[in-house]
């Protein structure tokens, strides 16, 4: 049961999620500022939900790990011996103590507190000085597993009841994306920021094509109109994608020579997706960019953004360098132009002059945000 000012927000949501696209607006502006509406995201979306961890490349030896934060929940991932990814809650079964910290490797999992060590499986195998515990065994002792995926490279979790197969939501995506390869791109960046936005205003600039012309004109927009080579799609129930076309390769979007395995359009194509909820990425054949972005609190928004990079360029010793130079400073770039405009739109919603506006048809995307949102906290 939520307050009527929460209530009323839900049913605008649903109103909006109800209508053709065509008459379709933008999300009502108190949602960005409602604590129960977040309340709801959080226990919905961000502990029942999907969520991007990293890259399996992130890891490839047994005992290779990644650790994050979902909202207030330590989690880690770790390679196991048999090559598989399991993923587990970041807290000792003894007295709650943070286990794993940062990206890194272990043979065994060690509490930094008081050394009760887990096998890479999470079974507890040691606990000095508890042999006078009445009734204690190690092998009543295993870590919180929790449910983990990969799909094309990237590594899933959940927290709570295992949501759909990350690979059966995604199928219809799969086969259109499949042949770029991407769980065959390099990691080369990773970096770790806090905006001063909703993060829901972040998802939806993401999709957002419309903002190209203005926001991204010394950047993406640098050599012509995206608007004029985009094509948006009505999303799934688990995603929401559009692509840009280039045609002659101005963009530097353009597969490598010896990329024999891209055909045709794809070779010069940009694939823009978000995985509902908070998932975004940007595919292309020369880069993969992706953001995993998680509230703070209403008014903050932690971002782990990362880049890869296809193996056949890496591997070009005359271009590896220059193209990773090249494409750092554009996300760079783009980053230092979204940024000011998304923090500044999560503060001029609070107005009282804030409304729902119409939504343009480069903005598709968005809308099919929305929708997911409805569908998820209006039960």
């Amino acid at each position: 049961m939520v307050s009527p000012s929460a209530d009323k927000l839900l049913q605008l949501l649903a109103n909006n999620a109800k209508v053709p696209f065509e008459n379709a607006h933008s999300l009502p502006p108190a949602i960005y500022h409602n604590r129960e509406i977040l309340d709801l995201e959080i226990d919905r979306l961000f502990r029942n939900e999907w969520i991007c961890l990293g890259r399996t490349a992130e890891m490839p030896r047994p005992g290779d790990f990644i650790s994050r934060d979902i909202i207030d929940a330590p989690v880690f991932a770790i390679r196991q011996k048999d090559r598989s990814i399991k993923a587990f809650s970041n807290v000792c079964l003894h007295r709650s103590a943070c286990l794993l910290s940062g990206d890194g490797h272990v043979s065994r999992i060690s509490c930094p507190y008081h050394s009760w060590t887990y096998e890479l499986g999470g079974q507890l195998i040691g606990a000095p000085f508890m042999q006078e515990t009445a009734g204690f065994e190690t092998k009543n002792y295993s870590l919180n597993e929790l449910a983990c995926e990969v799909w094309e490279g990237f590594i899933y979790i959940s927290m709570g009841s295992k949501p759909a197969s990350v690979e059966k939501s995604l199928s219809e995506l799969t086969s259109l994306i499949s042949g770029f390869r991407m769980a065959d791109y390099v990691p080369v960046f990773a970096e770790e920021e806090t905006w001063d936005t909703n993060w829901k205003c972040l998802v939806e600039n993401f999709m957002d094509v419309y903002h190209l012309h203005r926001v991204h004109k010394n950047s993406f927009s640098k050599y012509g109109s995206s608007e004029d080579q985009t094509t948006l799609f009505p999303g799934g129930d688990a995603f929401a994608y559009h692509y840009v076309q280039d045609e002659d390769g101005a963009r530097s979007v353009q597969a490598h020579p010896e990329n024999t395995w891209l055909h045709g359009p794809d070779r010069l194509r940009t694939w823009l997706i978000n995985i509902f909820p908070s998932h975004t990425i940007q595919l292309q054949p020369d880069m993969l960019w992706y953001l995993s972005i998680l509230p703070d609190g209403l008014d903050k928004t932690r971002i782990r953004w990362a880049v890869s990079i296809p193996g056949e360029i890496l591997d070009s010793a005359k271009i590896k360098q220059a193209h990773i130079d090249e494409v750092m400073a554009l996300l760079h770039q783009v980053n230092s132009e979204d940024r000011p405009i998304v923090e500044s739109v999560f503060s001029t919603t609070r107005s009282p002059d804030a409304v729902q506006g119409p939504l343009s048809y480069l903005e598709r995307n968005v809308w099919d945000f929305g929708r997911y949102l409805n569908r998820k906290l209006n039960l």
